[in-house]
């Protein structure tokens, strides 16, 4: 039973993983627009952002197992009371819009990789990921954790393979980075980045809450906690560390990951490497992130009808469709530079609207969770 109990833990753990290592992350522009235009603070700040991004997870899935809210907007109302008019709301806008976008992006990114290694049509492959994103999300949270965690696994060891590899071909430059100094842009230039990369993260917080029925007990979303930082941390940071033995040169590169591959003994088959792990990438962030918008679209329907279990599959299944139609969309017609636009502010208005007030809450009300359902109170 305690090793059933430890698979969840880890399955979990790696649907936060498999979310948070999407395209920016697999291609490596985010690594250095966040992280490794600062210099060697990069070194510092991948761990500090995702420290953050983990004591948040660690009451927001505490809340959802001792309450048994796993959709969420009902967590978001029952978290942030009294006050859930306004934050549950505002989390509310920022879920939609880094599911539409992130999604969108899943889409065009591999599209775009198919057709550079099969020469294929960009709009046959783009419905060949929408194909495989709409299934992995229709059969529920075990289907949803189940592949994340297969793909888990397997992007941590190609993610091993290439910047491992790329650390003992190059070591000698990370230690000439750290002897000079750091970007001109400063430390609070480079830790700001990192609080808005944390912001920019947090805000998948729905897709990870949508998993975590399989969390029994505060202590399973505690060793969640402990599980997933250590995966999360310890692959940004190789990937990182990565990329910044490439300083300054890699900055200018639109596929960071590429020229590390290149330029880390991995020669052509790094490269095939690199492109089947964008692609599992694209997938993996797409499942996720849907799964979590229409697990709320089957609770609302299910609160306000009253449908069974069997009407709840259908709204999923319908609900898992128009997402993905509508995210496929925006990436055919081109429309993602016309809704990113705000799409940068997201890191920045989580911060205020997300992390602090889950965190705080956390702090203040987190000792008696639970008390008030026994006592027959209200929260």
């Amino acid at each position: 039973m305690k090793s059933k109990s430890e698979m969840g833990i880890l399955a979990v753990a790696f649907v936060w993983f498999t979310t948070h290592f999407g395209g920016g992350f697999a291609s490596g522009r985010q690594l250095v627009d966040f992280f490794v235009s600062y210099g060697w603070y990069a070194l510092i700040t991948p761990v500090l952002a995702i420290a953050i991004v983990t004591v948040m997870l660690y009451y927001a899935w505490s809340f959802a197992v001792i309450y048994r809210t796993f959709d969420y907007r009902a967590w978001g109302n029952l978290y942030f009371k009294p006050f859930e008019a306004i934050f549950s709301n505002a989390y509310e806008i920022m879920y939609i819009l880094i599911l539409l976008i992130a999604s969108a992006v899943a889409f065009a990114t591999g599209g775009t990789v198919m057709k550079q290694i099969l020469g294929t049509s960009y709009v046959m492959n783009t419905v060949i990921v929408a194909v495989f994103i709409f299934f992995l999300t229709i059969f529920g949270a075990e289907m949803v954790r189940k592949a994340a965690s297969t793909m888990a696994v397997i992007i941590i060891a190609g993610m091993t393979f290439i910047y491992v590899g790329n650390l003992i071909a190059n070591f000698p430059l990370l230690i000439e980075i750290i002897r000079t100094a750091p970007a001109p842009k400063g430390f609070l230039q480079a830790l700001w980045a990192s609080l808005k990369y944390a912001g920019f993260q947090a805000c998948a917080m729905g897709a990870y809450i949508a998993v975590a029925d399989v969390l029994t007990t505060r202590e399973d979303a505690r060793r969640t906690s402990v599980w997933g930082f250590l995966i999360n941390a310890g692959v940004l940071w190789l990937a990182t560390a990565g990329v910044l033995l490439h300083y300054p040169a890699i900055l200018k590169e639109s596929v960071p990951v590429l020229y590390v591959a290149a330029h880390g003994g991995g020669g052509a088959f790094g490269t095939a490497i690199v492109s089947f792990l964008i692609f599992l990438a694209v997938i993996s962030t797409g499942v996720n992130l849907i799964f979590g918008g229409a697990k709320r679209i089957v609770a609302f329907w299910a609160r306000t009808r009253g449908s069974s279990v069997a009407g709840d599959r259908k709204v999923n299944i319908a609900a898992s469709l128009v997402y993905v139609l509508i995210t496929w969309g925006i990436a055919l017609f081109g429309l993602i530079p016309l809704v990113a636009k705000g799409y940068g502010y997201l890191g920045t208005l989580s911060f205020p609207l997300l992390i602090l007030p889950v965190i705080i809450i956390g702090l203040f009300r987190s000792k008696d969770w639970g008390k008030e359902a026994k006592s027959g109170g209200k929260i």
